[in-house]
């Protein structure tokens, strides 16, 4: 059996019947990514994409941004773009990628144009999330070493395999659909801290819808596109990669919503940042300090990070979620790191601009180069020196919100309300969490989403 092949009978024959985990994990995505899609519907990038595609409206899905009707593909692009813009979305460590960000607006636009359930949104969404872990296991870490952001280059196909679920299609279907899918994987991590990084997500969620009609409509696509000559392994690879082969026996596994499972994050920010940022914020709790009083912060990341966090003078606020320096100033500086503390604003402030110098970020050599992501070896070890030059140390292993330290349901519901604050009222963002914590029995995801839309 070709690899296609057998996640294609993963996405076809896989049973719907969960574990009650997967289904609270699926649930808890979905509301974290709608919370996440109305805060960042007033961002640049979501407000540039759904002005763009609005020449092209006419449809049944709801674009969140420009609150119009307009096709499937176009409000999942839309919304997706909007989810990822504050990168305030989950992460599947193991993809080292944005995961419901990208499944989420796809399969609840294909749901509203199909009449689908919320049950089936659920279930097509746990499938999406064993694709990517599939696949991931299959190409990481050396493919997103490489430069790749496998957003978009894993998103595309396993969104495809979720709307392959979502419209029923069979083995066959589905494996055209994620074949499909791959000829839209792209995106170079160059584009972290611009507009285009989070309208990957928005590509990756059109992908997924798109790739999954063409096949419900019977396009043909390669039979086996993961392995062999010109493949996904052959251009998309590097050396150390696992290959193909084992997203067979990765399928095998428990389902990837309960192990590795989704990070929701705490902080609005490059996942790379947060452990620094726990560090951090414990040190200012457990010595009692302020930011007045810091002279120097060490921090002693791995490779990944240091890469990622590429600004230290950041110009702009998709450049700040991507510098540690930045980062770091708002948590010394205000005790917590927010979505006040990533606007125009923040980055203006003389106190958090003062405080950047002081940040300075090393490798650490005890953490391997080629570390594999959810191995457990990923941290960060923070050092502070006080002006009284006194140094406090600490180390942070799962950063809040990690599957290993998750986040609670009382505080993902905060979460939810702080992201809506401004678009909903009070009882808007109560009334609009009910709806979407009703989504099992919801036989038709309209009334959920109508409860996102601002009065």
């Amino acid at each position: 059996m070709t690899i296609t092949t057998a996640l294609a009978r993963h996405i076809a024959e896989a049973p719907s019947t969960w574990p009650a985990e997967v289904q609270r994990s699926a649930l808890r995505a979905v509301i974290d990514t709608c919370a996440c899609m109305i805060a960042g519907r007033n961002d640049a990038a979501a407000r540039t994409i759904s002005a763009t595609l609005s020449r092209w409206q006419g449809g049944g899905a709801l674009d969140l941004v420009a609150l119009e009707r307009t096709s499937a593909p176009w409000a999942a692009m839309v919304n997706a773009t909007a989810a990822h813009a504050l990168d305030y979305d989950d992460v599947l460590e193991t993809a080292a990628a944005h995961a419901s960000a990208v499944f989420v607006p796809a399969l609840l636009a294909l749901a509203q144009e199909r009449r689908a359930s919320g049950a089936q949104v659920l279930d097509a969404l746990a499938i999406s999330f064993d694709v990517m872990n599939a696949l991931a296991a299959a190409v990481n870490y050396p493919h997103y070493s490489r430069g790749w952001h496998t957003t978009l280059t894993l998103g595309a196909p396993a969104a495809a395999a979720g709307c392959a679920r979502l419209l029923g299609l069979d083995t066959a279907g589905a494996a055209r659909a994620i074949s499909a899918a791959t000829s839209f994987s792209s995106g170079s991590k160059l584009q972290f801290g611009t507009q285009m990084k989070p309208t990957h997500a928005g590509i990756a969620a059109q992908a997924g819808i798109l790739a999954a009609s063409f096949a419900e409509q019977g396009l043909t696509a390669a039979g086996e596109i993961f392995e062999g000559p010109w493949s996904f392994e052959t251009l998309f690879g590097a050396e150390g990669m696992p290959g193909f082969r084992v997203a067979k026996e990765r399928l095998k596994g428990p389902p990837a919503l309960a192990e590795p499972g989704a990070w929701i994050k705490a902080y609005p920010c490059c996942a790379s940042a947060h452990r620094p940022i726990d560090a951090m914020l414990h040190l200012r709790r457990s010595a009692g300090i302020a930011a007045r009083d810091i002279e120097r912060v060490d921090a002693y990341v791995s490779t990944v990070v240091q890469k990622n966090l590429m600004y230290a003078v950041p110009r702009d606020e998709m450049e700040g979620r991507f510098s540690l320096n930045h980062c770091l100033a708002v948590a010394a500086c205000r005790g917590k790191a927010d979505l006040a503390g990533f606007t125009l604003e923040a980055l203006a402030d003389p106190e958090l601009v003062a405080f950047w110098p002081k940040v300075f970020m090393h490798l650490d050599p005890e953490i391997p180069t080629n570390l594999a992501p959810a191995s457990g070896e990923e941290r960060c070890r923070l050092r502070v020196t006080l002006t009284c030059g006194k140094t406090l140390e600490h180390a942070i292993v799962y950063p809040s919100g990690h599957p290993q330290a998750p986040m609670s349901d009382a505080d993902l519901a905060r979460k939810f309300k702080d992201c809506t604050m401004g678009a909903l009222t009070a009882a808007g963002a109560d009334a609009a969490l009910d709806r979407l914590l009703s989504l099992p029995n919801t036989n038709d995801v309209e009334t959920a989403l109508k409860a996102l839309v601002p009065c």
